[in-house]
């Protein structure tokens, strides 16, 4: 029993979360990719090594800071208006 527990407590962690990836253009030396609904940039070929960095600009990002942004100033009109 304890067995076939393990068994299922690892087939349960080895599926876990998995993320989607798409590319969606190449500037420069680097490819744009969107992983998880972030843009990171990915250098081609460094020494035949990957290297992912977040974009400063990404749009995703941008939009949700606009959003929490927003909700605090609305809060904040709300507790003046109190």
């Amino acid at each position: 029993m304890k067995k076939l527990l393990l068994l299922f407590i690892t087939a349960v962690m080895m599926t876990g979360c998995t993320s989607t990836s798409k590319e969606i253009g190449i500037a420069g030396d680097f490819q744009i990719i969107e992983v998880d609904s972030c843009e990171y940039l990915k250098a081609l070929y460094i020494g035949g090594t990957s290297y992912f960095a977040h974009k400063g600009n990404c749009k995703y990002c941008k939009e949700r800071r606009e959003k929490e942004i927003e909700e605090i100033i609305n809060e904040l009109k709300n507790e003046i208006r109190k």
